[in-house]
């Protein structure tokens, strides 16, 4: 009977381990107990950013190759591996991956040569990295095969912001039998907390895409229905030895000088010039806050709208592409309803609709953003200059996220916009203002 019961219980616990390795590649699966691990090393030379792995300190450094499928279907075997190193010195945190192609620059997908090229239409790589471990945001970093750099913000695996640039360098170079790329992403384009210890762990995934077969790995493992945004899935970088985080501020000025001279048929000539000076400038007052300011702001360095025709009755939605407005854009998104956007910072520094939305200067403005793993708090103000259509205009917006629990939150947005009047022109006051309540479960 002993013997019987024995073999009985071998085979339940053969059946359950078999029903939880089954349940892994089909179905929605809980975060680890105990993160996956990956250990950086310090490199022993100077890393020249070439995109071939060829310093002794690649070669020393530790390999992560097990990753999980997760298109076309969850799970199983995958014909693309790819293996990632990570090193660091006192300067830079670097990626060595080489992802393997049997047949080389043939299969190369390389659709979009643009800098944050759409995800998933190339051959791709990207890392993901949360170095304050808040586990429901992380900036990421890809590359295609020819060396398209994308990076972007992403709040609770769903609330994304492309448009969101940092300084940082790849390398790529395509081989017979796949391809490599070598990310070498600086400290100070990242925000982490000092530390007082060697105990240094950061949450990291990992993420490639072979647009051939449309086959999507990640690492560690990670459910089909979410993405590799997905941070509470993520491993622990471990090893790092990181230099402390220096006074993070950025000014960014400009002065724009412009003189016209215009001679007319009775020979007669008018001159004018005119001077205009401002900037912006940007103080990551903690790892977690963020201040950002602007005056006389000149948004001449965002990238042109796409051109777009629009058979419907509604207005269009272009994405927010200055500088200002777009660190921590997800904190001030609500909860991302489409067709329901309480704040919309497009808005700010155009004309009324009845005057065509002609673009309106900008005197100054305030964006103060503090974000933990528990809540985040935001406030903005911006003043917009009055035209002769229109007063003075001053924005508004204070929002509050609580979260709870492994990703639920719930928040609170109060937008406001107040036009001032003006006599002389025949303007008269005028406020607006909207409380939004939301939540994510």
């Amino acid at each position: 009977m002993h013997r019987k019961a024995a073999r009985g219980l071998i085979t339940a616990l053969a059946i359950i381990l078999a029903g939880s390795i089954y349940a892994q590649d089909t179905i929605n699966f809980p975060p680890p107990v105990i993160p996956a691990t990956i250990r950086a090393i310090e490199a022993k030379e100077n890393i020249t950013v070439d995109g071939k792995l060829n310093e002794p300190s690649w070669q020393a450094a530790p390999v992560t190759g097990n990753f999980f499928r997760i298109q076309p279907r969850q799970g199983g075997n995958y014909a693309f591996k790819t293996f990632v190193r990570v090193l660091f010195d006192k300067k830079n945190l670097y990626f060595g991956v080489f992802c393997r192609d049997t047949i080389g620059k043939k299969g190369v997908r390389v659709l979009d040569f643009t800098r944050d090229f759409t995800y998933t239409q190339n051959d791709e790589f990207m890392v993901q990295l949360d170095p304050q471990n808040l586990k429901r945001f992380c900036v990421s970093f890809g590359a295609t095969p020819l060396g398209t750099q994308g990076d972007m913000q992403v709040f609770d695996d769903q609330l994304v912001d492309p448009d969101w640039d940092a300084l940082w360098r790849v390398k790529t170079t395509v081989t017979d039998s796949g391809w490599y790329a070598e990310f070498a992403i600086p400290f100070k384009s990242l925000r982490y907390e000092r530390q007082t210890n060697d105990s240094t762990a950061w949450n990291v995934t990992f993420s490639r895409i072979a647009r051939r077969d449309y086959e999507q790995t990640v690492f560690p493992a990670i459910p089909q229905s979410y993405s590799p945004f997905r941070m509470a899935y993520g491993a622990q970088l471990t090893g790092l030895t990181l230099p402390p985080p220096s006074i993070n501020f950025r000014v960014q000025p400009y002065s724009l000088y412009q003189y016209n001279k215009n001679t007319g048929r009775d020979g007669n000539t008018n001159t004018s010039n005119s001077l205009k000076a401002g900037g912006e400038a940007k103080w990551a007052i903690n790892p977690h806050a963020v201040l950002d300011a602007t005056i006389n702001t000149d948004f001449a360095q965002a990238d042109v709208d796409a051109a777009v025709n629009n058979l419907t009755r509604f207005n269009l939605f272009f994405p927010e592409k200055r500088q200002f407005f777009l660190e921590n854009q997800g904190v001030f998104a609500g909860a991302n309803v489409q067709g329901l956007n309480p704040f919309f910072s497009r808005s700010i520094g155009l004309a009324n609709t009845q005057f065509n939305a002609n673009p309106i200067p900008i005197d100054a403005g305030l964006r103060f953003v503090d974000r933990t793993s528990d809540r985040a708090f935001a406030a903005l103000y911006v003043h917009q200059h009055g035209t002769d259509d229109q007063g003075a205009a001053n924005f508004g917006v204070l929002r509050y996220l609580k979260n709870y629990g492994e990703q639920n939150n719930i928040g609170f947005m109060v937008t406001d916009r107040l036009d001032e009047a003006d006599a002389t022109k025949g303007f008269i006051q005028k406020n607006n203002a909207t409380f939004t309540f939301d939540g994510l479960i």
